[in-house]
């Protein structure tokens, strides 16, 4: 799921973010979270990395997860969504799980 970067804000003072969204299966939630660990020490050496963040509530035997991942730049970011490991990439290689949605955000605060 490709999320397109907007080329411009309407913003004077933004940062940029991707909202990735996915319902995990508690039986995978160990692995799941034990990835996103190493995941969020991995993406936050990226360059324009400001950080990973991850919000998670209960759902119907699993865990809904929301991921955010924040940049400098509009451009640090899609290169990451091109070419990074993303949340969406780890949760296919670790548990064969697809994302919901992914998005891309501009963070004013």
């Amino acid at each position: 799921m490709a999320a397109a970067v907007p080329a411009a804000s309407a913003l004077p003072y933004v940062a940029w973010s991707s909202e990735t969204v996915a319902i995990v299966p508690a039986a995978d939630w160990p692995l799941v979270f034990a990835s996103m660990q190493a995941l969020k020490g991995h993406v936050q050496e990226y360059p324009g990395c400001q950080k990973l963040e991850a919000f998670v509530g209960t759902v119907d035997d699993g865990f809904r997860v929301n991921c955010y991942t924040t940049w400098d730049t509009p451009e640090q970011l899609e290169v990451f969504l091109e070419r990074g490991y993303t949340f969406e990439r780890m949760l296919i290689d670790v548990a064969q799980i697809p994302a919901l949605e992914t998005r891309v955000l501009e963070k004013v605060f």
